[in-house]
């Protein structure tokens, strides 16, 4: 148990730490104070459950001090240590719950130490009844918990109408159902956390909740004719301050619209639960409304940008370019928060973009960072666009050290920087000569040393990669096979349509038509 000392006068204050066995009665003394303001920094770092302090001391007196001191902790126990003439002070620490008041002239080690050892008493009474009460509370909505949270998805898909679990009234009360869930992704057991400071709100507000999982949690507000959403949001800011407080972690909340019964509360539910898309674009906590989550419609589609975005993030990171990397990024970031596409149309076209980025490094180093459904989970993850941008910062950062380290450890330099220039060379036409030149190699050199460390010609090499690309575009792109030819350097589609015959076995009309 913590005692707080606190005294302007350094004789009395010894007397006070020296009079009574602190330890082998029980305490701790977390300070000895010779002011006011001293001993309430003290207390705010080491909250006391005991404050012993005299009343007359500079700047902040000992009755402020117990004010100060009880708004944060409405349990503490107090002793008054003064003189004759401060009865008006006395009068004030009756106001304020003082539990004991000793004049200074009187004051002997035994009377301290009795007054002492009744004001633990009194707390451990205090912490007996209330560790009784919580325990029977928390039985009760332990008990509650997988009831609750089996209700709240069976009613949400339609197949249960009312609750026995939860204590609504819609005879005499309307709802106001809220959403929330950690800004950011939690372990296991962090809803206890939000438990704690639901249960202390809904006790003022007398509403009902069900927390489902960190990322999945309700609650239902009693509406009041004249309420406002000030009036709610208030509750659910209370709150996100003690969750914050305790684990340092956000909160966002989405208010919906007010029910009257369990058919309205429903369509309220549904436009507020998490998992609508409007989710997804919320990335700093706070309270929102239902109309906030509504996503924006007539947009194109995000696969129209496909190749553009694969091209363009393909030859940065070739070219281990980190400014463009940034820049790129940023640029789609904004696009995809602008457009406010679907989340999961958003997701699945990240995840093929890296899955093609990753299947092209994987040639190159001969096995794979990550499974194509590792990679396809971490993205469907992501619970906004905040950990989306991280996520394709981490990567591209991860693949422009990979180019490096791949460009760093090749046997033969001349080969990496070969690949690269057809990688960054895709929409031109591509000769050994010019790649020779622009390494500053004989071509006949160069050819040779090629066909020896890759076991294909460079022109072999070169082909392939445009049928490659071509391919890709035929599949995802409705680019004729004209433009198709001409974005990666050939004005002769006859030609084009010959090599791509031979390298898949289909003519490109036929290939994006039978795959």
């Amino acid at each position: 148990m913590k005692v707080l000392l606190a005294e302007d006068n350094y004789q009395m204050l010894e007397f006070m730490y020296q009079c009574v066995p602190w330890e082998e009665h029980g305490f701790e003394v977390t300070g000895r104070c010779a002011t006011g303001m001293e001993a309430w920094t003290s207390a705010r770092e080491d909250m006391p459950d005991m404050v012993i302090t005299d009343i007359s001391m500079p700047g902040m007196d000992g009755l402020e001090l117990i004010e100060k001191v009880r708004a944060v902790n409405p349990e503490l126990e107090s002793i008054i240590i003064t003189c004759h003439d401060d009865f008006e002070y006395a009068r004030k620490a009756l106001r304020l719950y003082v539990g004991d008041y000793i004049l200074k002239e009187t004051l002997e080690p035994g009377m301290l130490l009795k007054a002492v050892q009744q004001m633990k008493k009194k707390l451990e009474e205090h912490q007996a009844d209330r560790t009784h009460m919580d325990a029977l509370q928390t039985f009760v909505e332990y008990s509650k918990k997988p009831l609750k949270k089996e209700w709240i998805h069976s009613f949400l898909h339609g197949t249960e109408e009312r609750s026995d679990v939860l204590s609504l009234s819609f005879d005499t009360t309307r709802y106001v159902p809220v959403s929330g869930r950690f800004l950011d992704a939690q372990e296991e057991g962090a809803e206890s956390i939000v438990e704690e400071a639901g249960r202390a709100v809904l006790e003022e507000a007398d509403s009902d909740y069900v927390i489902a999982s960190p990322g999945e949690m309700y609650w239902f507000f009693p509406y009041h004719r004249g309420m406002t959403a000030d009036d709610v949001s208030m509750q659910l800011t209370k709150i996100q301050r003690y969750v914050q407080r305790e684990t340092g972690q956000s909160l966002v909340f989405v208010t919906g619209n007010h029910a009257g019964t369990y058919e309205e509360l429903r369509t309220a539910l549904e436009q507020v639960t998490p998992a609508r898309g409007g989710w997804f674009y919320i990335t700093e906590p706070g309270v929102f409304t239902a109309e906030q989550l509504t996503l924006k419609s007539g947009h194109d589609d995000i696969f129209m940008h496909y190749t553009t975005a694969l091209y363009d993030l393909k030859k940065i990171i070739t070219e281990e370019d980190a400014q463009a990397a940034e820049a790129w990024l940023q640029s789609w970031m904004n696009e995809i928060t602008d457009k406010a596409w679907n989340p999961e149309q958003v997701k699945s076209w990240i995840h093929k973009i890296l899955i093609d980025i990753d299947l092209k490094y994987q040639s190159l180093q001969h096995y794979s960072d990550k499974p194509s459904s590792v990679l396809y989970s971490e993205i469907h993850a992501l619970r906004h666009t905040g950990e989306l941008e991280a996520y394709l910062r981490a990567y591209v950062q991860q693949k422009m050290t990979l180019a490096a380290h791949l460009r760093e450890s090749s046997d033969r330099r001349e080969i990496w920087e070969a690949k690269k220039y057809v990688e960054t060379h895709l929409d031109q036409k591509i000769t050994m000569e010019g790649a020779a030149n622009h390494l500053h190699l004989n071509p006949s050199h160069f050819s040779r040393i090629f066909k020896q460390e890759t076991g294909e010609t460079f022109v072999e090499y070169t082909t392939k990669k445009k049928m490659e690309q071509a391919s890709h575009d035929l599949l995802y792109t409705n680019h004729t096979v004209d433009d198709i030819a001409l974005s990666i350097g050939y004005d002769n589609t006859s030609y084009f349509t010959k090599l791509f015959r031979k390298f898949s076995g289909f003519s490109p009309k036929q290939y994006r038509k039978d795959k």
